[in-house]
């Protein structure tokens, strides 16, 4: 799909970059509400670009919530008026929200058009964005040196853009497919901790006190907390899985292979499509190595299979069983050279070679 995460631009605020690329506004604030970019503020030119910048970017950043920021330079090619691009990221905001804009950058460029932006700047503190960093910035540009921590997000950024530009587009809609399933964009391996209920009820599972543990992240506290540990036959394991919301599922599985009794235990992440919002498709995809890490490090837990499912409807018990242990690979025909044709061939000739003093050998 053309717009990374789902989340776009509203009428409204396409409507006033049109406007805004005709060179009356100087400086544009765009936050995501509501899951869609909109209008956060705006303001006009009052003297030189560099004379503006300060006075107009630096109000605009808040301390706890990340946002995008064009300004208007004051040099032009042949689109226009050229623009630089600011991405605010502050230190202090919530992970989630980090996850989303960065996820969501890509989409505003397009929405912009990237042929007006001149530079992109990264930054986490007024130092990074301010009229002296973006000086800083532009000299870093200009010769290779050591990146800052900013510039090297900024650049890992970039590339997992050009990685999801790569992504085969479906057939019959000439579209790019953007997986909410890649790696997020400089977040890998989010690690939220896990509540003491939660924490509980993987020692019992160690010990074989209980047989089924589902396990939920809280978005706002940024945790992993336990919803229940209900006693689970196999039979019962597809009512297991909700139709709305994202889970992760340990189960020990006890069944019989080759004849002997096995425990196995069993993750299952559930994650039920687009039926639950962006930044739960998110979180959950980033948190689950992390906690599977920390399950067979700290719990010495050893899982014997990891899977991924959208819906419990699935979770028979002969599809458990090949999963746990799945069937050998019949090994491929060896190739056969083929017979050489049938009946008398004949006696064969000798072909003699003449050399160089035109004499047969």
């Amino acid at each position: 799909m053309s717009h990374q995460t789902g989340i776009h631009a509203t009428a409204d605020l396409r409507q006033f970059l049109v406007k805004a690329r005709q060179g009356a506004i100087r400086v544009i604030k765009i936050v995501i509400r509501s899951e869609q970019l909109v209008l956060g503020s705006y303001r006009e030119p009052s003297q030189s670009w560099d004379r503006d910048y300060d006075a107009c970017v630096l109000p605009l950043l808040d301390s706890l919530e990340p946002c995008y920021i064009l300004f208007r330079l004051d040099t032009q090619n042949q689109q226009g008026y050229e623009w630089l691009f600011i991405s605010w990221s502050p230190d202090q905001s919530p992970v989630r929200l980090k996850m989303v804009y960065a996820a969501t950058r890509a989409t505003l460029k397009k929405e912009f058009g990237g042929s007006h932006i001149k530079d992109e700047l990264f930054g986490t503190t007024h130092e990074d964005v301010c009229f002296q960093g973006y000086l800083r910035h532009m000299s870093s540009s200009s010769s290779p040196g050591p990146l800052t921590a900013a510039e090297q997000e900024l650049h890992q950024i970039k590339a997992t853009e050009e990685e999801r530009r790569r992504v085969t587009t479906p057939a019959g809609r000439g579209m790019t497919q953007i997986s909410v399933e890649s790696r997020p964009l400089n977040l890998q391996g989010l690690a939220f901790p896990l509540q003491e209920e939660a924490k509980r009820a993987l020692q019992q599972l160690k010990q074989r006190r209980i047989n089924y543990i589902q396990l939920r992240l809280d978005t706002e506290r940024e945790t992993i907390e336990l919803v229940h540990t209900n006693p689970t036959e196999i039979r019962e394991l597809p009512a297991r899985i909700p139709a709305d919301a994202p889970r992760y599922h340990f189960f020990l599985y006890k069944h019989s292979h080759q004849g002997q009794s096995v425990e196995a235990v069993v993750f299952i992440y559930s994650m039920p499509g687009y039926r639950c919002s962006i930044k739960e498709r998110m979180l959950y995809s980033s948190c689950k190595n992390q906690l599977l890490e920390e399950v067979e490090r700290d719990y010495s837990i050893e899982i014997s299979k990891k899977m991924e499912i959208e819906s419990g409807d699935s979770l028979t018990e002969e599809y458990l069983y090949d999963e746990v242990h799945p069937k050998p690979q019949a090994l491929k025909q060896a190739f056969a050279k083929p017979n050489g044709p049938t009946g008398k061939r004949g006696n064969k000739r000798l072909i003699k070679g003449v050399g160089e003093n035109g004499e047969e050998s």
